[in-house]
């Protein structure tokens, strides 16, 4: 169990002394990782500090609701040191990407602020705890530690990623604690319908296109607790789909009613992306390690260095028949 109250007190004294901060998380942003950066950036910004955030990739349409976003910034745009980092929702420094991870390590204090039992410890202070749903719920609960009050716009980011880590608060990540961290979000005047529809309720056409194909595709193994679904180049291209598009696609194949483990598998141009998710029993990140990867015991993800999707098929579920 970590000590958070004597960790967040470390935080507020780098916070207090620093004026210019950088924020930034993992390449192919999801809801906690925008959830818990636009809300770090809106709490700097309430406590009068100059905060960046750092931001190399493209933030997906259902997600561009956010407050904050305006102070992203790339980091082709970026030639100052900053006097603190602060990496959230990062497990190593290497899933922020080359170009932000040289700024960090240029940075004169760095933070890390996480909650994947994989993390690597990268910063000069780490508040890791790895029992916790959501990034963003490791945030609100250093926020409370600290007594910094909260805004609607920072509430409303602590809950969009809460949610959409928790899947929907579906997890068994989630306990007592969680729902009583939502509850006090709310009291913020969250607008639950702003981020309902933006997050679950705006699928577009070719997302949906993209999910058809990648269903057309599957397959079925141990009988039936193993499905495999596919997202090619070529799907891509055909459904005109963007690159955040597949997000989703796992979790569809996982809800089949006989599924224990949902596999897909998105061709790259040099590898190929596994995606893993679990219902009950299997733990994921056993099979993540195996190819490069990572994540937490119902969700996970990996790099497979090739780009032989039978063979990568084949590979996945072998592992996977391990663990039933």
């Amino acid at each position: 169990m970590i000590n958070l109250k004597e960790l967040s007190s470390e935080l507020k004294k780098l916070i207090y002394e620093s004026e210019n901060i950088a924020v930034a998380s993992h390449l192919n942003p999801d809801g906690d990782n925008l959830g818990s950066v636009t809300a770090m950036v809106g709490m700097l910004k309430k406590l009068g500090k100059n905060a960046v955030y750092v931001l190399d990739d493209t933030i997906p349409n259902s997600f561009k609701f956010l407050p904050n976003l305006s102070y992203a910034k790339s980091p082709d745009n970026i030639n100052n040191v900053f006097d603190l980092f602060i990496a959230l929702d990062s497990s190593d420094e290497n899933r922020m990407g080359e170009n932000i991870k040289k700024i960090f390590k240029a940075s004169k204090k760095t933070v890390n602020i996480d909650h994947h039992f994989s993390n690597t410890k990268f910063a000069d202070l780490n508040i890791v705890d790895d029992k916790s749903p959501a990034t963003c719920e490791v945030l609100a609960r250093i926020f409370e530690s600290l007594d910094l009050k909260l805004n609607k716009e920072i509430a409303t980011s602590l809950f969009t990623g809460l949610s959409t880590d928790t899947g929907s608060f579906k997890y068994s990540s989630v306990n007592s604690n969680t729902f009583l961290i939502a509850s006090n979000l709310f009291k913020y005047d969250i607008d639950i319908n702003e981020v309902t529809v933006n997050v679950y309720q705006s699928r577009s056409r070719q997302k949906t296109d993209l999910l058809i194909r990648a269903m057309n595709s599957i397959e079925y193994f141990d009988n039936d607790k193993i499905a495999v679904v596919f997202v090619t180049k070529d799907d891509m291209e055909k459904s005109k789909a963007e690159k955040a598009d597949a997000d989703g696609i796992v979790e569809f194949v996982r809800d089949i009613d006989t599924v224990e483990l949902a596999v897909l598998l998105k061709e790259k141009d040099d590898c190929i992306r596994l995606s893993l998710r679990s219902k009950s029993y299997i733990d994921c990140t056993k099979v993540a390690s195996k190819f490069n990867g990572g994540g937490h015991v119902r969700a996970s993800g990996g790099t497979i260095n090739h780009t032989d999707l039978n063979k990568a098929k084949e590979d996945v579920v072998k592992v996977a028949e391990e663990q039933l």
